[in-house]
């Protein structure tokens, strides 16, 4: 995959901004319903918890993850949404994501993004 092709699909998706926001989709992408604890997300994602939490609110609030609390524990229901906001590039993010190459690419290309060394192309800064 090249790196152009990883930018263009973010540009596409424009609500990743770390590598923990492309993996967290990517799991609930697998994993649709998903009863756990933040803590948990955590550590089977390798993140730190506060970046994990982070990732979290960011998909709750882009609406591509709904989140139920359980009054029973501190586990909560993860909801994946595949509504309009992700149907059009979903299929291609997670095709892309399987493959080591094209994992890799899409880090990178978050790394990028977040140290501030490449900045995602958004439709609202066209006219600027």
């Amino acid at each position: 995959m090249k790196p152009d092709h990883a930018q263009r699909l973010l540009d596409r998706i424009d609500v990743l901004q770390h590598p923990c926001d492309l993996d967290l989709l990517i799991f609930f992408a697998r994993h649709p319903r998903t009863l756990l604890a933040s803590e948990q997300l955590a550590v089977l994602l390798g993140y730190e918890f506060t970046q994990l939490a982070a990732s979290l609110d960011l998909l709750v609030g882009a609406g591509c993850v709904t989140r139920t609390p359980n009054q029973t524990g501190a586990a909560q229901m993860y909801l994946f949404d595949t509504g309009a906001l992700c149907h059009e590039w979903l299929p291609d993010l997670v095709q892309v994501a399987s493959t080591r190459e094209g994992r890799l690419a899409m880090l990178g290309m978050l790394k990028r993004v977040e140290s501030g060394s490449v900045r995602k192309n958004r439709g609202s800064d066209a006219g600027t």
